[in-house]
C-alpha cells in the first residue's frame, strides 16, 4: 500500500491483507538496500493470522520516494513517524541487519508501543569496509556483488531456497540494483557511521529476541554476541546452518522462532 509521510510517498507491502490499525501490527525493517520483498515469507504468515503487516520501503528504496536518510538516527525517527501516521498500536518490531541498528534507535526512542522486539543478523554495531563502500559509490555492480557473495552461505550459493526454481541470490541481486546507485552507498556509510548501539541497547525494555547466524560472514558470531550482550536477559537463538540472509536461507526455523515470540508477547485475537 502506498501513503504519505511527511509530505513523501511511502511504499509498504502488508502481506496480502489490508492494513488494519486495530489489530497488533507486525513492523519488518530490512537491510542496506534490500526492499519489503525480502520479508515476503513470514509477512503473509502473520498477516493470515490476525495481525496487521507492515514491511516497509525505506525512502530512496524501491517504491518509497526519495531522498535516501544518511543515517540511522534519521531513519528511527522516520519509523516513528510511519507509526504514527497509520495510528499503528501495538508493535512487533522485526529488524535484520541494517534494520536491526534502526529498530535499536526506534525501540529505545519510542517505547510505548512496542510490545517486542526481534533482532536478526546484526550487533551493536556494523562497520563497513572501506572498499565495499567505495566500490558503492564509483562502481555499484561490484558492490552488489560483494555484497551477494559476503551475504549468502552455502545454501544461498547452491540455489537450495524454499521455492523451487527460484535463486536466492539472483533474487538479491535484482533487489539491490534497483536501488544502486545511491541507495546501497548511503546505507552502507549510515550503519559505518553508528556509534549508539550500546546506549541504545541499554534503553530496551520490553521483550526481545536475537537471532544469529553460524555463517554469517556481513556480522560473524562474535559481532553478534557484542548485542547480546548489552542486552538485558535476550531470547536468544543461534541457526547453525545459514548465512546472513537468515529470513531467506532458514525460513522455516526464522518464522518458527519469531512465531513463538510474537505470539507469546504480542499476541492477536
Amino acid at each position: 500500500m502506498y501513503f504519505d509521510v511527511n509530505g513523501k510517498q511511502v511504499f509498504a507491502t502488508t502481506g496480502g491483507k489490508p492494513f488494519d490499525n486495530s489489530k497488533p501490527v507486525v513492523l519488518f525493517l530490512s537491510g542496506s538496500a534490500l526492499d519489503h520483498t525480502f520479508w515476503g515469507l513470514q509477512s503473509r504468515f502473520f498477516a493470515f493470522r490476525q495481525y496487521s503487516v507492515l514491511a516497509l520501503d525505506t525512502p530512496g528504496h524501491t517504491n518509497s520516494e526519495g531522498p535516501e536518510l544518511t543515517s540511522i538516527e534519521a531513519m528511527g525517527d522516520w519509523v516513528n513517524d510511519v507509526v504514527e501516521t497509520l495510528g499503528a498500536d501495538n508493535l512487533a518490531v522485526v529488524g535484520h541487519s541494517q534494520g536491526c541498528l534502526t529498530a535499536l534507535e526506534f525501540v529505545s526512542r519510542y517505547p510505548q508501543k512496542v510490545r517486542c522486539v526481534s533482532f536478526i543478523g546484526s550487533g551493536l554495531a556494523t562497520p563497513v569496509n572501506p572498499g565495499l563502500i567505495a566500490a558503492a559509490e564509483n562502481d555499484p555492480a561490484a558492490a552488489i556483488d560483494m555484497m551477494i557473495s559476503w551475504g549468502f552461505g552455502k545454501a544461498g550459493h547452491l540455489h537450495q531456497g524454499p521455492i523451487p526454481g527460484n535463486s536466492m541470490a539472483a533474487g538479491g541481486w535484482q533487489t539491490m540494483r534497483r536501488n544502486a546507485p545511491g541507495a546501497l552507498a548511503t546505507d552502507l556509510k549510515a550503519c559505518d557511521t553508528y556509534k549508539n548501539g550500546a546506549a541504545a541497547a541499554a534503553k530496551i525494555a520490553c521483550p526481545h529476541q536475537v537471532i544469529l547466524a553460524g555463517q554469517d560472514r556481513m556480522t560473524p558470531r562474535k559481532a553478534g554476541l557484542k548485542l547480546v550482550e548489552h542486552l538485558a536477559n535476550p531470547e536468544f537463538h543461534l541457526i547453525e546452518n545459514s548465512g546472513h540472509m537468515i529470513p531467506l536461507e532458514a525460513p522455516d526455523e526464522c518464522r518458527s522462532l519469531l512465531r513463538n515470540f510474537i505470539f507469546a508477547n504480542n499476541p492477536a485475537s
